[in-house]
């Protein structure tokens, strides 16, 4: 009796032994772990040939070095079904990308069985790559990845994205918004124009000058005034002759106008629509500025995310 109380008492601990050691195991599959698990270069869907992954590692550890924060690129085939951006964030967390507390870092994914790409962005990158900054460097790196030059397309994007965090770094976030505040640049240190930060030999992408609408209408209304001053003043000279009258009734025949019937009729009328903003769990600004920043999601993780993609 006592030799078979044994005997399932070993069962038993073997059991729950057992049990822990799976447990923890699944814990583990999905915590972020501390330190980075995947180098800064994946080429999973074999894009580049050995000499271009050689080059462009180094190229992405030199640059992530620079601006402490990763810079990566991951290729792969397809995403197993998931859609781009979760894929992307996951992949981002569950392999330890990013540079200190906040993980700060870039990551660039190509899936090839769709053509997707995405670009996720973690911790300071959020704020150092806003969507306006995001789309800049798109507009610069996409014709080459659409035309197969894929080293040169991973190259620009790294590039751009050195650029750009490093320029954050020293306060001055690109971006389209521009704030009242007073500052050497105009713009309470987020640029409308960043030209300057792209005109060094590391980045050979170009960066349009936005329309200043304000500054147009208010020259334009300026020189509309002066004109129209000139004009009707020049009108005037020629009406010397001409007197003020303050009453109609001698422009008016007597007899010449007779009412006989009068009535209101209604025409149109003009119905103005305004949407009600829809609050989005998912998705949100981020940055606390308006008409700037970065759009923020979730990974499975919980860590938050800027970024955006599509196809190329």
């Amino acid at each position: 009796m006592k030799r078979l109380q044994k005997q399932t008492l070993t069962l038993l601990l073997s059991v729950m032994l057992l049990l822990s050691l799976c447990a923890g195991a699944f814990a583990a599959a999905g915590e972020i772990p501390a330190d980075r698990q995947k180098p800064l270069l994946v080429d999973d869907a074999d894009l580049l040939s050995d000499s271009e992954e050689t080059a462009l590692l180094a190229l992405l550890e030199q640059k992530s070095e620079t601006v402490q924060a990763d810079i990566a690129v991951v290729t792969v085939e397809d995403t197993d079904g998931a859609d781009v951006a979760d894929y992307a964030m996951d992949y981002y967390d569950y392999n330890g990308y990013g540079q200190g507390d906040d993980n700060d870092g870039v990551l660039l994914l190509i899936s090839m069985a769709e053509r997707d790409y995405w670009i996720t962005t973690t911790g300071f990158c959020i704020e150092a790559i806003t969507d306006y900054g995001r789309e800049t460097i798109e507009g610069d790196f996409l014709p080459a990845l659409s035309a197969g030059s894929y080293a040169d397309a991973f190259r620009t994007f790294a590039a751009g994205c050195e650029t750009l965090i490093q320029s954050a770094r020293e306060g001055n976030v690109y971006d389209y918004y521009s704030s009242d505040s007073d500052s050497d640049n105009g713009y309470g240190g987020y640029y409308n124009d960043a030209y300057e930060y792209f005109g060094s030999d590391a980045f050979s992408g170009t960066v349009s000058r936005p329309f200043n609408a304000g500054a147009s209408l208010v020259i334009a209304l300026v020189i509309g005034f002066v004109l129209s001053l000139i004009t009707v003043s020049a009108m005037k000279g020629k009406l010397k002759t001409v007197h003020r009258r303050y009453e109609a009734s001698n422009y008016v025949v007597p007899g010449s106008l007779a009412l006989q019937q009068s009535e209101d009729r209604f025409l149109y009328s003009n119905v103005t629509q305004t949407p009600i903003p829809r609050h989005d769990d998912n998705h949100s600004s981020h940055g606390g500025f308006s008409g700037g920043g970065s759009s923020v999601s979730f990974g499975s993780s919980g860590v938050s995310h800027g970024g955006g993609g599509g196809k190329f």
